[in-house]
């Protein structure tokens, strides 16, 4: 089933298409986006100007003819803030259903809130930590709060980039008293909400949006950092975005679009996205937030599968998407399965030697799922092949640098040792790059543990002792060539836990 879903807002009017591909996902095949500033003057005015309701005509014009070509069996939009408080809003939408077919509804903040959340959930790991989630468009800032299970907060305030411009931004750049009271309404206005959020308590902040987007990706070219395709993922720290915040401020529109990653689309807004995302930060008291790639779009998209196909929300984000990236890629997810299975044994038995978190075992599990990946392409160098899809497969519910450690780790165990000359593995930390060594390693001993690709090995138990990590076998059948192998991957392994292994094939039979 193909899907497209419209977003009508202030700023922007997106649109995603996408495949069903199973419960509570899809697979987005193409994406369209125009700047047409539907709300710029109406926060003052009260009404959408004619040449803004033009230029989104136009768009849906070419939305509604894309998605005819495509072969969309359905088309949902919505609309937001500034077709919700202009009073020409509803005839406009009427216009948009003649003309272009496309039968788009108006929603209220408390309900944009809840697609952003349900697309933020889909794309974010926020399973038992609590996150505080901002979305800001050319209306409205969203302000989300709560965790996988469910949403504790949902607020629609009165702070989006075009009404801030319409209401304070008649000189470029800001006047210092101008700046003082912008600053103090986004305080006045956001505070109580993140005050709310605060005592509850804040384990991480996650932004999305285009402003949000295009701030980071500033964040991180000034940093010296050319982000891999998408942003999702990508952490700030709060100190870098203030920098820029001061930057922005003291500038017109024209030297602006002189920073990296700002075009002139959003010269006219960026500054005002910055101080509301600055001050929101400040207000929280966060160090540090993480870019989402996923909103209002995909949430209104998942609302809709489940309506349909009557399925709920799935934990373990991260394992869901590394599945369905090995299905798109026609990899054996039985097999992927199996070999998880037998590296996360390892790692449980070998813990008190690698000393390493819960949440490097999920980064292990995730990375099993898609070692294996290339293997259809029949290439001598599959492992870099295997990399590059993982850092470029759309992978959700991982940061930037743990979906560099899943790419490394699925490369590396393919073969290989992680050198200080190989780029991406010196650019990461040394923490990490510890990380790297020993989730590779006992990847390359799981798989050396199903070299047959059979199933022949069910099962291992670990013991340490004597400096030695001792691993025994419950098979199926003759396990000398998955010992063998296993035996002969252990190297890199051992080096990483400073521990002799011992591989015992002997142990027992299922």
């Amino acid at each position: 089933m193909r899907l497209a879903s419209i977003d009508i807002g202030s700023n922007s009017v997106h649109m995603i298409v996408a495949d069903v591909t199973g419960p509570n996902s899809f697979y987005v095949i193409d994406r369209e986006r125009e700047r047409v500033k539907l709300g710029a003057g109406a926060f003052r005015t009260g009404r959408l100007r004619p040449e803004a309701m033009s230029a989104a005509l136009d768009a849906l014009k070419r939305f509604s003819l894309l998605c005819r070509r495509l072969g969309v069996s359905r088309i949902y939009a919505v609309a937001t803030s500034a077709v919700r408080e202009a009073a020409n809003g509803r005839q406009f939408l009427e216009q948009v259903r003649r003309r272009t077919g496309i039968n788009a509804r108006v929603i209220s903040g408390r309900e944009e809130a809840e697609l952003i959340y349900r697309g933020i959930r889909h794309a974010a790991d926020i399973e038992n930590r609590n996150a505080l989630m901002l979305d800001l468009g050319g209306g409205s800032l969203e302000i989300m709060y709560g965790n996988a299970a469910r949403l504790i907060i949902a607020k629609s305030l009165p702070l989006g980039v075009q009404r801030l411009r319409d209401h304070f931004g008649a000189q470029d750049p800001l006047p210092r008293k101008q700046r003082n009271a912008l600053l103090k309404h986004i305080r006045r206005t956001a505070g109580p909400v993140i005050r709310q959020a605060r005592r509850r308590g804040i384990d991480l902040v996650l932004c999305t949006s285009g402003t949000h987007m295009t701030l980071g990706l500033c964040c991180l070219r000034l940093r010296g950092r050319d982000p891999w395709g998408a942003l999702n993922g990508y952490l700030i720290r709060a100190s870098e975005l203030r920098d820029l915040h001061a930057t922005l401020m003291d500038t017109d529109a024209a030297g602006r679009t002189r920073l990296p990653g700002i075009d002139e689309r959003r010269a006219d807004t960026i500054h005002f996205g910055s101080a509301v995302l600055t001050t929101v930060l400040e207000l929280a008291d966060a160090r540090v937030f993480q870019l989402c790639g996923a909103s209002l779009r995909e949430g209104l998209l998942l609302q809709q599968i489940e309506r349909r196909r009557g399925e709920r929300f799935e934990s373990g984000v991260h394992l869901q998407s590394a599945l369905e990236l090995v299905q798109r890629a026609g990899g054996d997810t039985a097999r992927s399965r199996h070999v998880a299975n037998l590296a996360l044994a390892l790692f449980d038995g070998s813990r008190r030697a690698h000393n390493l978190s819960p949440r490097h075992r999920q980064l292990l599990e995730t990375a099993a799922l898609l070692e294996d990946l290339g293997r259809a392409f029949h290439l001598q160098d599959r492992e870099h092949l295997a990399y590059q899809l993982i850092r470029g497969g759309g992978l959700r519910g991982l940061t930037d640098i743990e979906l560099e450690i899943v790419g490394l780790a699925a490369r590396y165990s393919r073969g290989g040792t992680p050198k200080a000359r190989h780029r991406h593995f010196s650019e990461i930390d040394p923490d990490s790059q510890h990380v790297v060594r020993v989730l590779a390693g006992i990847l390359r001993v799981a798989d050396g543990l199903d070299r047959g690709r059979a199933g022949v090995v069910r099962a291992v138990r670990c013991r340490m002792g004597d400096g030695k990590l001792h691993v025994s076998l419950v098979t199926r059948g003759d396990a000398s060539l998955e010992v063998h192998a296993a035996r002969k991957a252990a190297k890199l392994f051992s080096q990483a836990i400073d521990l002799e292994i011992l591989i015992n094939g002997e142990s027992g039979r299922d």
